[in-house]
């Protein structure tokens, strides 16, 4: 059975002077005139005859919970002030330690224009500050942290958890190892925090007094008490010693914390949980496209322009919706008269009302309504009547996208947008793909596919070009051979041929069953086999290429010599 661990034993306390002090350099008893680090209160000295292990006692018989936890923590900052030597953590991901000597280091000095205490102040010799703090039961806080942040102050926290009560161990850890510490904050860290670029990975932190009750994503989109929109992006629109700040979507009250890798982020105060990364997604978008469209002086989309391809006329494949381009053109909507954003807009006589719309003074036939896709928070674009334009956002780094950049690529979608006048591209921006059948003089074939103003190859006699049900490769090659069977033209037939079986072994084999007894070739749709005297058609695949193949849209050329096209 697994004996518990023994409670450690308060070997250190604070004397007349308030100096850490061992338990054996003291008087025994009460005559050691020794008080505990953490509530103040009077010890005892147990420190005389045959104990196994001397250390103090409170003199009232309590249990204080926090009195190693203290000392610790008295003991750490009192070698960083006598010996004023540290190692640093990398500021950066990647980088690497580094060892710091301080010209002199002050413990406790109250900061008035913050309102905070540090546990330490370290002074270099090239006049740079660093405040040091030390962890032991709380680590700063995300109100502190917040406020050092926005006072640009160099903080580095680290935990002493691990340390036992030990000035020899202490020391060494302070000095030597750079584990167990973090930056709050440091000037040298240009970009505090990570941006994850779209469906990549996304970080995430844990909440709820302890306990895994769920994940959230980090958050670095915030609103003040004006109600005006800051991010975590430029620091310098963060000051927690001035501002407060709430949640963009929940409303809820927000601050600064620093995580143990260095990124900053948005945390909820105390223990409220979080509102749903959906919904936050859905509504900083929203208020950071209307901040946009009220603060900038353009306001560009990109509505794609359906464009036919220029070979139109000449083409027998030609088809207007295979053979167009949706070409994005560049629209000002302040240049076009639109100059009022709303939020949550409802037209009269309408049920719902909409993320966002955009006006032209009162009119609103012409409003433009903007529906933010944030998975579950959205609506159908398709059932609104007015022109739509639908942003889909997945992650935050497309709600900071929506800070400056046109509304365009594939996370936008337009509706009701009309066409007036269709142009007319080049087929090489058109790039429509269509199968291609070539039958070569030596009786081989080949299907693939390729554009449909592709030009023939050498040698190629025969061609087919399947534009329409193209999903079956197999059923086209078996179609296009069949159509040559039937037009009696010289190829390998085994692809048709009822003697061709198809063998599951270790590899995938198409085999003729004969070729043991009429030496025909094992592997016929390798060699190409043409000519052969015991072709038989099959009238299975016949009959269900029939099925399959009806209303196939192709064209057949013969490229010989004399029937060029």
């Amino acid at each position: 059975m697994t004996q518990p661990q023994q409670k450690p034993y308060l070997t250190y306390a604070l004397d007349a002077d308030s100096k850490l002090i061992h338990i054996d350099s003291v008087s025994t008893g009460l005559a050691c005139k020794c008080f505990c680090p953490h509530c103040k209160s009077e010890l005892v000295a147990k420190n005389g005859g045959s104990r196994k292990v001397h250390h103090f006692a409170h003199a009232n018989g309590s249990d204080c919970v926090g009195a190693i936890e203290s000392a610790l923590h008295k003991m750490a900052k009192d070698i960083l002030q006598e010996h004023k030597l540290i190692m640093l953590p990398p500021v950066r991901q990647g980088g690497t330690e580094k060892r710091t000597v301080f010209g002199k280091v002050e413990i406790e000095v109250f900061d008035r224009e913050l309102s905070l205490r540090p546990d330490c102040i370290g002074y270099t010799e090239n006049g740079c500050i660093m405040w040091v703090e030390f962890k032991r039961s709380h680590e700063v806080d995300i109100k502190k942290a917040g406020k050092i942040i926005s006072a640009k102050i160099d903080c580095v926290e680290i935990d002493l958890n691990s340390c036992e009560l030990d000035p020899a161990k202490v020391k060494s850890f302070i000095e030597n190892s750079g584990e167990r510490r973090k930056w709050i904050y440091n000037h040298e860290n240009l970009h505090p925090f990570q941006f994850y670029e779209k469906n990549n990975y996304v970080q995430y932190y844990n909440f709820g007094n302890g306990y895994n009750l769920g994940q959230r994503m980090l958050r670095h989109i915030a609103i003040d008490e004006q109600n005006t929109i800051v991010n975590l992006y430029n620091l310098d629109e963060i000051d927690a010693n001035k501002h407060t700040y709430f949640c963009i979507a929940c409303g809820k009250e927000v601050f600064v914390d620093v995580d143990d890798r260095g990124n900053y982020s948005f945390l909820h105060l105390d223990e409220n949980i979080p509102c749903e990364d959906d919904f936050y997604l859905h509504e900083a978008a929203k208020k950071v496209l209307c901040r946009r469209f009220n603060t900038q002086h353009k306001f560009d989309v990109y509505i794609p322009q359906r464009h036919l391809c220029e070979k139109g006329h000449q083409c027998l494949l030609f088809n207007e919706n295979c053979c167009s381009v949706a070409i994005p053109i560049p629209y000002d909507l302040k240049a076009h008269g639109y100059d009022s954003c709303e939020i949550e807009y409802k037209f009269p006589n309408e049920q719902f009302s909409y993320d966002i719309v955009l006006k032209r003074g009162e009119d609103l036939k012409t409003a433009i309504v903007i529906v933010i896709d944030a998975e579950t928070c959205r609506i159908e674009p398709g059932n609104l009547k007015n022109r739509t334009i639908e942003v889909a956002v997945r992650c935050e780094n497309d709600v900071f996208e929506l800070y400056d950049k046109p509304l365009r690529g594939e996370c936008v979608r337009f509706f009701n947008f009309g066409h007036k006048d269709l142009k007319t591209t080049s087929w090489e921006n058109v790039n429509r793909k269509v199968l291609k059948f070539r039958l070569f003089s030596s009786g081989k074939y080949y299907l693939s596919t390729e554009s449909c103003m592709s030009t023939k190859k050498k040698s190629a006699i025969y061609e087919i070009i399947i534009s329409k049900g193209t999903e079956n490769y197999k059923v086209m090659r078996q179609y296009a051979v069949l159509r040559c069977y039937n037009k009696k033209k010289v190829l390998c037939l085994c692809e048709i041929c009822y003697y061709l079986r198809e063998v599951n072994g270790i590899c995938h084999e198409n085999i003729c069953i004969r070729y043991k007894r009429k030496g025909t070739p094992r592997n016929p749709l390798e060699t190409m086999h043409t000519g052969c005297q015991y072709f038989r058609l099959d009238r299975n695949i016949e009959t269900t290429l029939e099925k399959e193949c009806y209303g196939l849209e192709f064209i057949e050329k013969d490229l010989t010599e004399n029937n060029l096209n």
